[in-house]
């Protein structure tokens, strides 16, 4: 044996749909055997959808995977396969892999190192596994199937093993042992969710694990969404000894299935090791015990040859890798991503706009939604999510014509713009421009008469008259204007039977910078993790890459709320400190935790060392950076009922403020008060 056709499969799951799961696993590995595959990857919790939360303590969750995961070793035949689901033993409930083929379950090896933190809650419903323990579980036909980290030999594919998502990402990985124990081929079935930028660390983690463990080394992922929330771009890579050998296609819109196979030189594997006085060292000293129990062999029945692939060219999906390639591979297959010279500036913004449109196609379609509507405001904002949504619909049906894409667009969104005399022409213009160029259903109108209506009617029941020179009335006087925004766009929804967006993006959704039961109106929120100076910045990108002429009238004029008389001048960055500010202090008050004494110190020796170069910076005192930090800090506070409320949203970056999944804040408590005390006396003191 020398060559082992490996095959990773990225797959698109629906948690709960028990049939279309099995099947499209079926379809895959079939798919993966007329490319040659041996041996198939599939994703983590494929069986069941990775994202159940609590549907996975009823037992019909359990019961139906179970159920699936025999069927699977039955209708798998002439390879083998590695499919996840949980697993019910010993009255504890585990995140579980299963080798299954020609008739039989072969192994079940469960996750030791399980991902709680951050969005990830997993010791919340799963147990994790100790190394050295190995059990058998009896199944109801009296078939016995052994349990534990295990390492898999078949003639023809010779030794492989398994580490389940987080088992790869560990100082102590599990796959080291299972190197060692002779495995030449290590299996990574994973459901790793997507933020910008993460494609290159898991590489870089691949590449590596493959070289110390000079070992073949399969990784994949899920596709799409499988629940809410969390976005799978269907990552998969196949290395070796250090190489990528191929690399699959992400974000992937017109398949639930995409299949990368490569010849594994298995027998160059093993000479490397030959050659390497240390590996030979380590080996010997764990057959020895001296690093514990040696995991158990399973033998498998059948011959599993490989006929090796042609390298170069193999499949339609194999990525050589390419250092002279500065835009990431797996996106080679997006054909309009070649129109113009790219480089690594277009990467993240690509990246995003891909995940966001994944996530929109992936919510919609599976909640059965058949139109959206959205306040359009003329705004930033609200024109980022509908570009998205205009994005979505290229990459589902990337063979239409623009009038076809048009007619489909007019069918799916419905957008209104809703002035008062506080609005200004440009806005209007935009939305309207933005709406005709991508083809949705506009609405304009004027809710001036609403509001004065609204005032006289307050006016009457508590003789109260608001006007703009009284202080006390400036927050009432904005926020009716976007209440009846909110009521007015729910009508529309309500008459096209759409699903409403809410189009706040983070940085407002740190601060409250937000109207409750106005602009936060609606059941999805797209941009809730994107911080406003992204948004700005993907604007920007995606009028000279896209070429969407309304934007150069959207991206002309300052982010504003439009909700003071026009010759206040207002401002989002006014009204809050710039948005350059702002992100930074949600990075390190959120992210990474500092007291404001600390983020004080940090950002002012930033701003000191580049005051004159950067534009932003010019004109700042020390004393004016702690008084924003003080609004930040009472903000954030302050804020955190609005988040509690806030409409569902995806994860697209390192830290989210979702209450439910990502930033849980206590809704109550004192603003820091002891905190901002020593930031003052330390700036006071620096101050003299």
């Amino acid at each position: 044996m020398s060559f082992v056709n490996v095959a990773t499969v990225a797959l698109n799951q629906t948690v709960g749909d028990w049939n279309g799961n099995r099947r499209r696993i079926v379809e895959a590995v079939e798919k993966a055997k007329e490319e040659g595959a041996r041996l198939v990857v599939l994703p983590e919790m494929c069986v069941s959808g990775y994202s159940l939360g609590d549907r996975l303590l009823m037992q019909g969750t359990l019961t139906r995977s179970w159920n699936i995961v025999e069927q699977l070793s039955q209708q798998i035949t002439g390879c083998l396969a590695i499919v996840g689901f949980p697993f019910q033993f010993q009255d504890a409930l585990y995140n579980a892999t299963a080798v299954v083929g020609n008739g039989r379950i072969w192994g079940i090896v469960p996750k030791e190192n399980l991902a709680t933190g951050d969005v990830e809650y997993e010791s919340r419903w799963y147990a994790s596994w100790l190394s050295t323990r190995i059990e058998t579980y009896t199944t109801s036909s009296g078939q016995e199937i052994p349990i534990g980290g295990l390492v898999f030999q078949a003639k023809g594919i010779g030794k492989f093993a398994i580490e389940v998502c987080e088992d790869g990402w560990k100082g102590i990985r599990p796959g080291s042992r299972y190197a060692l124990a002779g495995a030449k081929i290590l299996c990574n079935p994973s459901a790793s969710w997507f933020t910008i930028g993460k494609q290159k660390v898991r590489r870089n983690m691949i590449l590596q694990t493959s070289r110390e463990d000079i070992c073949a080394y399969a990784y994949t992922s899920l596709l799409g969404c499988d629940s809410t929330r969390l976005i799978f771009d269907g990552a998969s890579f196949i290395a070796a000894g250090g190489s990528m050998l191929a690399e699959g296609k992400r974000f992937v819109f017109t398949d639930n299935i995409v299949v990368t196979t490569v010849s594994v030189d298995v027998a160059s594997l093993e000479r490397s090791r030959l050659e390497m006085g240390s590996w030979r060292q380590q080996a010997s000293q764990l057959h020895q015990g001296i690093y514990g129990q040696t995991p158990p062999l399973v033998r498998i029945d059948g011959q599993f040859a490989s006929i090796p692939k042609v390298q170069a060219g193999s499949a339609s999906v194999y990525w050589r890798q390419d250092s002279s390639l500065s835009i990431d591979p797996s996106l080679g297959h997006l054909e309009f991503l070649w129109k113009a010279e790219l480089n690594a500036y277009h990467l993240p913004h690509l990246e995003l706009e891909l995940a966001l449109s994944m996530a929109l196609r992936e919510y919609l379609q599976k909640a059965g939604v058949r139109k959206v509507a959205l306040a359009l405001s003329g705004g930033r904002d609200s024109t980022m999510c509908a570009i998205l949504l205009a994005r979505m619909l290229v990459y589902t049906h990337p063979t239409l014509t623009d009038a076809e894409r048009q007619i489909k667009m007019h069918n799916l969104l419905v957008t209104a713009y809703m002035g008062t005399t506080n609005s200004g022409s440009t806005t209007r213009s935009a939305a309207k421009a933005l709406a005709d160029e991508i083809g949705a259903l506009h609405y304009d109108g004027q809710i001036q008469d609403a509001m004065d209506t609204h005032l006289k009617v307050f006016a009457e029941m508590t003789g109260v008259q608001l006007d703009w020179n009284t202080p006390s009335h400036d927050i009432p006087l904005q926020n009716v204007q976007a209440r009846l925004r909110g009521s007015l766009i729910w009508m529309v929804a309500n008459i096209h039977n759409a699903l409403l967006i809410t189009t706040s993006n983070k940085s407002e959704v740190a601060v409250g910078y937000t109207t409750m039961d106005g602009d936060t109106s609606g059941g999805l929120a797209p941009i809730a993790d994107v911080p406003k100076s992204l948004v700005i910045e993907w604007l920007d990108w995606a009028r000279d890459f896209h070429q969407y002429e309304a934007l150069n009238i959207v991206t002309s004029i300052p982010s504003t709320a439009e909700l003071r008389p026009q010759e206040s001048a207002q401002t989002d960055e006014d009204d809050l400190m710039p948005f350059f500010i702002l992100d930074q202090l949600m990075y390190w008050v959120i992210q990474m935790g500092l007291e404001p004494k600390e983020v004080c110190q940090r950002m002012w020796s930033e701003i000191e060392l580049h005051h004159e170069d950067t534009p932003v910076y010019q004109g700042y005192t020390l004393r004016l950076l702690g008084e924003q930090i003080e609004l930040f800090m009472k903000k954030l506070c302050f804020a955190q009922w609005k988040r509690e409320r806030f409409a569902i949203s995806f994860r697209v970056t390192s830290f989210d403020l979702d209450p439910k999944t990502g930033f849980r804040f206590p809704p109550i408590q004192a603003p820091f008060i002891e905190e901002l005390a020593d930031m003052w006396e330390w700036i006071d003191a620096e101050m003299g």
